[in-house]
């Protein structure tokens, strides 16, 4: 998965010694990683996670509607909300959090991170994406359709 591609190197860049470049990559890898586990998430409950089994267009064009400021908007709805159980709602509450971090570590040059809180955000990022990740199907693809698709206002 690429979730765990970009938190191996989250994980490495902040071993040692880091410099502040390090530490903003991996704050921005580690948003990226729960980006990319809910793209995943949302393709493979919508389209099928059997590579044999499913539409390679379909499954594609599923993990690729996920928009950053629309997600962003209904994972914060969904944090606080019931309809989805609480590993769904950790996971939706991190993604606006790491959101908001990665804005700054991208675009604030006058920010610093301190390497144990990006450590700590890393194993609580990594608790979050496990947790989602074990939520029964159904739910996952009600989060899917919750994220990916507008509500009608009529």
């Amino acid at each position: 998965m690429i979730s765990d591609d970009l938190l191996d190197i989250a994980w490495r860049l902040t071993a040692g010694n880091p410099t502040q470049t390090d530490l903003r990559r991996a704050t921005s890898s580690l948003y990226y990683a729960l980006f990319h586990t809910m793209c995943q998430s949302n393709a493979d409950t919508l389209a099928g996670d059997d590579p044999q089994q499913r539409d390679q267009l379909a499954w594609r064009q599923a993990y690729r509607a996920l928009e950053h400021g629309y997600a962003k908007q209904r994972c914060q709805r969904a944090s606080g909300n019931g309809r989805f159980s609480p590993s769904i709602q950790r996971l939706a509450g991190s993604f606006v959090d790491m959101q908001t971090l990665r804005h700054r570590a991208d675009y604030d040059p006058n920010t610093n991170f301190a390497q144990q809180e990006v450590l700590a955000a890393i194993n609580e990022a990594a608790d979050h994406i496990s947790g989602f990740l074990d939520a029964p199907d159904r739910e996952r693809r009600a989060f899917a359709v919750y994220v990916l698709m507008r509500e009608r206002q009529d």
